[in-house]
This record gives C-alpha cells, sequence and structure tokens, in this order.
C-alpha cells in the first residue's frame, strides 16, 4: 500500500492524537499552544478516511541550542496497530523537507524515552537531561537533527 502524506486542519488529527498520545495518561486534552502558531503545519497519513498517523512542525528555537534557527516537531501519533509499519518515517521526511524550505538548520522534538530508538534510527541525536513531561507523566529528552 502507498501512503500520501498530506497536510490538514488540526481538527482533522485530533482524535488519533488523543488516541495516542494520552493512552494511559491522566490527561485527555491533546491541544498544545503551538498549534496555534500561524506557520504551524500538521501532517496526516489516512487510510479509508480516518487519519493513521501525524505530526505536527513549527518554527521554535531549540531550549539546547539558542540562537539557530529551528524548527520543532510536536503531537507525533501513528495508530498503535501500524507502529514501526515506516509511517513515522515518512511524517519525518515531510516535515525536514519543510524545515529546509523554511531555512531551519535542525529540527528538534521533545521525545518520549519510548521512541528514543525510533528517532536515532531517523538521525537525531539525544542532547541534554531527561525530563517528565508533565501532561504525560512520562520521560523525555530533547531530540536534535542537523539540517
Amino acid at each position: 500500500m502507498t501512503y500520501i502524506v498530506t497536510s490538514v486542519a488540526l481538527a482533522d488529527i485530533m482524535q488519533l492524537r488523543v488516541a495516542v498520545l494520552r493512552k494511559g495518561t491522566p490527561v485527555t486534552d491533546c491541544n498544545y499552544p503551538e498549534d496555534a502558531y500561524p506557520d504551524a503545519v500538521h501532517f496526516a497519513i489516512f487510510h479509508e478516511g480516518t487519519a493513521i498517523a501525524t505530526s505536527s512542525w513549527f518554527m521554535k528555537e531549540c531550549p539546547e541550542k539558542p540562537g539557530i534557527t529551528a524548527m520543532q516537531l510536536k503531537g507525533m501519533a501513528v495508530a498503535d496497530e501500524l507502529q514501526g509499519a515506516g509511517l513515522g518515517a515518512l511524517l519525518i521526511d515531510a516535515g525536514l523537507a519543510l524545515a529546509n524550505e523554511r531555512g531551519a538548520a535542525i529540527a528538534w522534538a521533545r521525545a518520549r524515552d519510548s521512541a528514543l530508538g525510533f528517532y536515532e534510527r531517523l538521525g537525531f541525536v539525544s542532547t541534554g537531561d531527561g525530563f517528565i513531561d508533565g501532561p504525560t507523566e512520562m520521560p523525555h529528552h530533547i531530540v536534535v537533527r542537523t539540517l
């Protein structure tokens, strides 16, 4: 099957975001302040009219790399049954292309520790100290990829 990454409205991905990113957490809201950024782009992959993978991208300085033009990835989610099928890599490719178009020198994310291997396979490097993310109460690290 061929999957296509498309730019979509926030409402098109919110159900998937909540289902994947808030599963097993005390929080059911998955809105981010950055969703309102004028340059925010939400990508999705659909199957039979349902979003099965998503990520959001916007220009924002990385706290571990101040002064460097950067694009942040946030809200990366792939339907549980499709994780490991390459959809996340397709979303990363689309986001990195967008980051390059916008002149970013790096792309970065606040990655769950459980997903660090995924990001490392795609050229991201963990940097700084780990932290517990407030909404999910899960361990995270900042990951950075030079463009």
